[in-house]
């Protein structure tokens, strides 16, 4: 056994490393700076362009019922776990699960590998969005004319014509009736995208996905010292421009008040009874807090060990909730609007997804005119942008964590490990700036999110719930935080062992059942093959197997001497999972735990086994 201390944990300076030494671990300035760059990552484009639409097809008010016990039961537990296992294990998803046992690493690394495919992908729809906001400044918008699908199909995504592999032309000519599934429709998109396949690329969407990249790349390199500058930015500007698109919206647009009825002032308790409601909750919630993707415990891994890990938990949840029920009253009251100037009811305009953001929004602000239309546009545009790049170099820190954790040359050269990174994520996103590219975006992101995080968030529940023990966790945060961690009670260990666990289950089941009936979007099996089944599913989860097989020592790292009197953490140098309780529940110690393929000897030193 080896010593161990209660103190203090050291803080350091302001933006500081763990003792000024080069390769230490970033720290965030303060607990605020921590908690905004938390709600950056968690709030994303999916609470802006899923959730309203979510509401509004499940009943209203209804379905905030499935929601807000998704939040309670499934959000809090799963993040204040992941935020848990950073902090106190001062290492990424990675380290840290091998820290808890040698064979569990590989969950870590898959859930890792899920967040580099959602960089790569997040960034080639930002580049999406730096397209529309260079043509908002022109002197006519060029969607003012009712054209936006045929902008966003024809002019951004120059997307192969299901006739004769040229851009939708036909779209164009038809004045936007085809909108970007392409009612001529999706059929024939998906047909010219089997019969074309990628096609070359666009040099206006490169040219986007390289500047947002750079943007990642000025936040991430230095970890979390650049990334809690930068945060004091990107999270409050959306949340700026939010605001003003909800007064404009709300007070200003004639038939906002029907939108917004339709979004909240409805209560069709049927949809309850739908399995389907209850699946899209759980989805929205464990998918939108950016969960299970080593995000998270890549920035608590960059706290003080003293940190309210489960109070940050609930803040982030809170916030992230509290956003998208804004963004649901901002899109529905444009939504209200739009309908009434073109005579139709809510729900012929109402659309979820891509379609949402680039077609029915710029749509929406044709109809204010010069310059109004263009300073509202640009807000939205702004809050696009600030959202994903939240979410992205979030993504990101989580793969250079996970690098430099592993890597001492990487740690000491953190702007060339993070330079990497984001270059290899740039070259996998050349693909999504094809003609073909919207496809591939299309199929990433389902398979991404349906499988790998479902699937590498339910082993992560399981392994920590039953192997570990969740009971354990919830002990040792308390008694190496010096505060209490989701109560004394059963609602952490329970939740964890049991509901998440069956959430998932059923949401797995419910998506594989989906996919035995009929191909992902009609898509041919060579592209869901490739892009999905391929590099989404089969080459994240099967890090897993190796893990199972190549047990990961990191006893050295966490076993190096910790001074300081018994029953005492100090917390000035890395030390491992588990802390011995007394009796009454008090940290005396710490104990080098054994793992597969790593036995203890005595006075702490740790080799490896056979």
């Amino acid at each position: 056994e080896e010593d161990a201390t209660d103190g203090a944990a050291t803080r350091g300076a302001s933006h500081g490393t763990d003792g000024g030494e080069r390769g230490g671990r970033p720290r965030w300035g303060s607990t605020a700076e921590f908690v905004l760059a938390a709600i950056g990552s968690a709030v994303g484009l999916g609470n802006l362009l899923r959730f309203p639409y979510m509401v509004y097809k499940h009943g209203g008010c209804a379905f905030l019922v499935p929601y807000a016990l998704a939040v309670v039961f499934l959000g809090v537990p799963i993040l204040a776990m992941e935020l848990a296992l950073g902090q106190v294990a001062q290492s990424g998803c990675v380290d840290a699960l091998a820290a808890m046992h040698a064979r569990a690493w590989g969950i870590g690394a898959a859930a890792t590998a899920g967040a580099f495919l959602l960089a790569s992908y997040y960034c080639a729809v930002l580049a999406w969005a730096w397209c529309f906001l260079a043509a908002t400044w022109q002197p006519t918008m060029p969607w003012s004319d009712g054209r936006a699908a045929a902008f966003f199909v024809d002019d951004v995504l120059a997307r192969w014509d299901s006739r004769d592999g040229t851009a939708s032309s036909h779209v164009r000519a038809n004045g936007g009736a085809n909108g970007p599934d392409g009612s001529d429709g999706a059929d024939g998109a998906v047909a010219a995208f089997a019969r074309l396949g990628l096609g070359p690329m666009n040099w206006w969407l490169v040219l986007g996905l390289t500047l947002t990249w750079a943007m990642c790349f000025l936040c991430v390199k230095r970890g979390a010292e650049s990334a809690g500058k930068a945060v004091w930015i990107t999270v409050p500007l959306p949340y700026a421009a939010l605001l003003v698109l909800f007064v404009k919206g709300v007070f200003d647009c004639p038939g906002a008040g029907v939108g917004v009825r339709a979004y909240l002032g409805t209560i069709d308790v049927n949809t309850l009874g739908k399995g389907e409601a209850w699946i899209d909750a759980i989805g929205q919630i464990f998918f939108g807090l950016s969960v299970c993707c080593g995000a998270m415990p890549a920035y608590a891994s960059n706290c003080s060990l003293r940190e309210r890990c489960g109070t940050n938990a609930i803040r982030v949840a809170v916030a992230n909730s509290v956003t998208s029920l804004l963004s649901g009253f901002v899109v529905f009251a444009f939504l209200g609007h739009l309908a009434r100037v073109e005579s139709v009811d809510v729900g012929d305009v109402a659309e979820g997804g891509w379609s949402l953001a680039f077609v029915v929004y710029p749509t929406a602000f044709s109809t204010f005119g010069s310059p109004g239309g263009q300073i509202f546009a640009t807000s939205f545009w702004l809050a696009i942008l600030t959202l994903g790049v939240d979410s992205a170099f979030a993504l990101t820190e989580a793969v250079v964590c996970a690098v430099c954790d592993r890597s001492r040359y990487c740690a000491e050269n953190r702007g060339f490990a993070a330079f990497c990174v984001c270059f290899l994520c740039w070259c996998l996103g050349l693909v999504m700036c094809t003609r073909g590219g919207y496809h591939v975006v299309d199929i990433v992101d389902a398979y991404v999110s349906r499988y790998t995080l479902t699937i590498a968030g339910l082993a992560e529940c399981v392994f920590v719930g039953w192997v570990y023990g969740a009971e354990r966790l919830r002990d040792e945060t308390r008694v190496v935080s010096g505060h209490d961690f989701m109560g004394v009670g059963s609602y952490f260990p329970v939740t964890i062992k049991y509901v998440v666990p069956a959430a998932l289950v059923t949401m797995l089941s419910y998506q594989i059942a989906t996919e035995a009936r009929e191909t992902y979007g009609g898509y041919p099996r060579w592209a869901t093959i490739s892009f999905g089944w391929g590099l989404c599913v089969v080459a994240p989860l099967s890090l897993a197997c190796v893990g199972v097989a190549r047990p990961l020592d990191v006893g050295r790292k966490f076993c190096e001497g910790v001074g300081g009197a018994p029953g005492v953490f100090d917390g000035s140098r890395p030390y491992s999972l588990g802390v011995r309780l007394s009796d009454e529940g008090v940290g005396v110690g710490r104990t080098t735990r054994v793992t597969d393929g790593v036995r203890t000897l005595d006075r702490g030193e740790v080799e490896m086994g056979p």
